[in-house]
């Protein structure tokens, strides 16, 4: 642990260390442990394990995504997994609204929002924004519960779904999907361009942040790492670059923006409008 920079020795004394202290006790301000042992632990090391039938394209669970599979069917838990994941999303959430602009936008769709840590922020933000959020049944319950401590139930909406196959609902300012792309395969990524330029007015902004590698498919390295495992989830994973991102927005009709660094060296922020 001292090697790894976890705790640190003074006169033969242990003591945790700051990042330690700050992250990984219980009660602490940033208290990250679950994420560490459930999202990173329970569930990407796990994931790993499967490494060799996926790269033969064979579906660890044959008739749902890896996702689906492990948190809902393998015994981790729906809620324990949200909660975990919402943890670990809120730093980045609050960045991201900081970052990105809505302006006097109203309206927020939020697909794959899971615990809504993002919509929770964006509606902070801004007073006027009310958002829906577009996730499995499984995560509805979890959801409702942050955005009742919040105090934004009244501004948060969900619709329980598969953002493949259930209608988004029209008349968005604003479409966000936030580590949904690396997680399905390539067919349906134009699926979700399509469904998002449907979803928008005119004018309506759409926010891509998942994790992507720079267009030579050589850095960042912790990046190329989770994309690796999104082959769990669907053998026709797509390796996410700022290119390839912006050509399947583009595709679907979206003037693009361009993108940008949200997390360094993890993820990447892509932005466009639809047109009008």
């Amino acid at each position: 642990m001292k090697s790894l920079g976890l705790v640190v020795e003074r006169e033969g004394r242990f003591a945790n260390a700051p990042a330690t202290a700050k992250f990984l006790v219980a009660g602490a301000p940033g208290d990250f442990r679950d994420y560490v042992r459930l999202v990173n632990g329970a569930f990407g090391y796990e994931g790993f394990r499967h490494l060799t039938p996926a790269l033969r394209g064979e579906r660890i669970f044959p008739e749902k995504g890896f996702y689906e599979g492990m948190i809902f069917s393998a015994g981790i838990g729906g809620d324990a997994f949200s909660s975990a994941q919402h943890s670990g999303s809120l730093g980045p959430a609050r960045l991201m609204a900081k970052r990105v602009s809505l302006g006097d936008r109203k309206r927020l769709l939020d697909v794959g929002g899971g615990s809504g840590a993002y919509t929770l922020a964006f509606c902070t933000a801004y007073p006027q924004l009310k958002a829906t959020i577009l996730d499995f049944p499984q995560t509805v319950a979890t959801a409702k519960r942050y955005a009742r401590e919040a105090g934004l139930a009244d501004r948060v909406a969900h619709l329980a779904g598969n953002a493949i196959n259930t209608e988004w609902p029209a008349g968005h300012d604003v479409a966000l999907m936030s580590y949904v792309w690396s997680a399905v395969g390539g067919a349906d990524i134009a699926v979700l361009a399509r469904r998002a330029f449907d979803a928008l007015s005119s004018g309506g902004l759409v926010l891509v942040h998942d994790f992507m590698v720079d267009n030579t498919y050589e850095q960042p390295p912790f990046a190329a790492w989770y994309l690796l495992g999104s082959i769990f989830d669907n053998p026709n994973a797509v390796c996410l670059t700022p290119a390839f991102v912006e050509d399947a927005l583009r595709h679907a009709g979206f003037k693009i923006d361009g993108t940008e660094v949200m997390l360094p060296g993890i993820t990447m922020l892509t932005n466009a409008r639809k047109p009008g």
